[in-house]
């Protein structure tokens, strides 16, 4: 069965895929609904409100399949392997990430996704306590950098590790693209030398960046690495750049890119702030980001090397 949750203050949602029937002879459809009511207050206390899907043929194999890829998070109750709810895992892995899987403890989950943080709980006085600040642990990693699909990071290191590759090809491409649109994108340059472009760039994972400054590197870019607030704001005393770029989430701060905002507002910073986050960063927290003076606000790779390229005039 299926249950959607739509959070009440800023329209997030969630989607709970988990047994409704009788699965063993303790789990039956009276646990499952507990089961499910314990979801429910642990959501609602966090800005969710839960309601439970009814039991039907008219439920279309299409909307729950719509709630899957809409929803912000999933939760997936993985305990007595039902095959609906694994199925409906699968599907979810494979669109987006944001799922918090739960497994009773006394069973094993398969090598695909055992590594892919799943919360394990015992039936006993105090399981929703226990389970409540598990999931409120999730919700928060998941602003941070959610590594929680199997299918996608697979995908992404396959991307990742052919990107080298396709370096020169996408070099050649950016640079047209620039080229094309420079006329109507005019930087004053007289007092930058070959050379003297500098960035700031404050990721916790820079890691992942690794392919686009690489790009920019070949141009004479120099790109500088803060891996918290505190060290960008250290360097951006200390030096002059031409862009500061930040991700939204470090540590367990999900909202850490709008504290460096607010510490440059402060600083009367000039330079242009280019904000890299995940889609769900940038819908939570876009709106005040712009407020706080970013220049762009990006979640793609295409958009964030145009970004660059059309600052820096390179």
């Amino acid at each position: 069965m299926q249950k959607e949750c739509g959070g009440k203050n800023n329209g997030e949602k969630c989607f709970v895929i988990m047994p409704f029937s009788k699965t063993t002879d303790v789990h039956d459809e009276n646990y499952w609904t507990e089961f499910f009511n314990i979801i429910k207050r642990i959501m609602e206390s966090n800005g969710y409100s839960c309601t439970r899907s009814e039991v039907g043929p008219y439920k279309l194999f299409s909307n729950i399949v719509a709630n899957i890829e809409n929803s912000d998070v999933v939760v997936a109750v993985l305990t007595d392997f039902n095959s609906n709810v694994w199925y409906e895992l699968g599907i979810r892995h494979t669109l987006k990430t944001g799922t918090i899987m739960l497994l009773q403890d006394d069973q094993s989950p398969p090598f695909d996704i055992k590594d892919f943080g799943i919360i394990f709980y015992k039936e006993s006085l105090g399981l929703e306590q226990r389970i409540q600040i598990q999931i409120e642990d999730y919700l928060t990693k998941m602003d941070v950098e959610a590594h929680d699909s199997p299918v996608i990071s697979a995908l992404n290191n396959k991307v990742y590790n052919s990107v080298e590759k396709r370096l020169e090809e996408m070099q050649k491409l950016i640079w047209s693209l620039v080229d094309e649109s420079s006329s109507t994108h005019k930087r004053v340059k007289s007092n930058i030398k070959e050379g003297q472009l500098k960035v700031l760039w404050v990721d916790d994972y820079p890691i992942n960046n690794e392919a686009i400054m690489n790009l920019f590197k070949s141009k004479n870019v120099q790109f500088d690495i803060a891996i918290s607030t505190d060290q960008g704001i250290e360097l951006f005393q200390r030096e002059s750049y031409d862009i500061i770029i930040t991700d939204m989430g470090r540590g367990s701060e999900s909202d850490a890119g709008l504290s460096l905002l607010k510490e440059l507002k402060d600083l009367h910073c000039k330079t242009p702030v280019i904000v890299y986050a995940s889609y769900t960063a940038i819908k939570k927290y876009g709106n005040e980001a712009r407020q706080l003076g970013a220049y762009t606000i990006t979640s793609g790779v295409k958009s964030i090397i145009s970004s660059i390229s059309e600052i820096l005039q390179v």
